[in-house]
């Protein structure tokens, strides 16, 4: 029998052939939010973290799957589904090519975000915005302890290739190939026109302070994360010393979800 940690988006809609794919394979499923308060000595007994719902609920699961290395697979039940690759029909095969020892992990890097001794992992970005009364912010940034640029506006992204379809694309952002070693900083709505993303090696240190707020300024992680920056608080971005691994759709690659999502040509 395999244990498996599980988090859903709404537990009160997970479809019947769910089920059936667990007890066909006799999983045993432990929620993430009951496990957590469990003694530590008890992660080691699990194979993998299960996600049912959408990208958004992957990603609450990443610190976990990084703090226990444990590979994620991601049932898609949302609506856009660039992280939770495998459908619902697709579980059962997924499953079985797990048991037999033949399934493939996907590398993904994750960036290191450090706020004040407080680490946090992010599979997607880290993005400091502006509050709600809408005032301008100066951020100073800093990269690889070199002062780069004070960026003003309305804030800013720093985005591993994982998320450069997600906040860093709506932002005008490049995409980036999930094998690319590299991150992109993004501004958003940069007071200065002439202001572009920038793609730097992902070995580099990115440091950014908050120089002028006027405002509470917010720092958001992963969409899931939101901490009060002051003025003079500095936020530390670095690359994570080793990768989450997700499970692939045993029918599609990357290109192909890619050009269906978008509808390319």
């Amino acid at each position: 029998m395999l244990n498996f940690l599980f988090l859903a988006k709404d537990t009160s809609k997970i479809p019947k052939e769910f089920y059936l794919a667990i007890d066909r394979f006799q999983i045993k499923l432990f929620t993430l939010p009951d496990f957590s308060e469990k003694p530590i000595i008890q992660r080691e007994i699990f194979t993998g973290i299960i996600v049912l719902g959408g990208d958004g609920t992957l990603l609450k699961a990443v610190p976990f799957a990084y703090e226990l290395n444990l590979p994620i697979l991601g049932v898609n039940m949302g609506k856009f589904g660039f992280l939770t690759e495998i459908s619902l029909h697709e579980l059962e095969t997924v499953l079985d090519l797990w048991i037999k020892g033949r399934v493939n992990f996907e590398e993904r890097t994750p960036l290191v975000i450090d706020y004040r001794g407080h680490k946090m992992i992010a599979l997607n970005e880290g993005a400091l915005l502006k509050g709600p009364l809408g005032r301008v912010i100066t951020l100073h940034l800093t990269i690889e302890e070199e002062p780069f640029v004070k960026i003003r506006g309305d804030g800013l992204i720093v985005s591993t290739p994982t998320g450069s379809t997600a906040y860093n694309l709506s932002a005008g952002g490049p995409v980036l190939h999930p094998k690319t070693e590299a991150f992109v900083i993004t501004p958003i709505c940069a007071f200065k026109p002439q202001m572009r993303p920038l793609v730097f090696p992902d070995r580099y240190k990115v440091n950014i302070t908050l120089e002028e707020g006027g405002e509470e300024v917010h720092l958001l992680v992963d969409g899931h994360t939101n901490l009060i920056l002051s003025e003079g608080d500095q936020v530390s971005l670095t690359k994570a010393e080793r990768n989450i691994k997700i499970v692939p759709s045993p029918s599609k690659g990357y290109l192909q979800i890619l050009r269906e999502k978008f509808g390319w040509q």
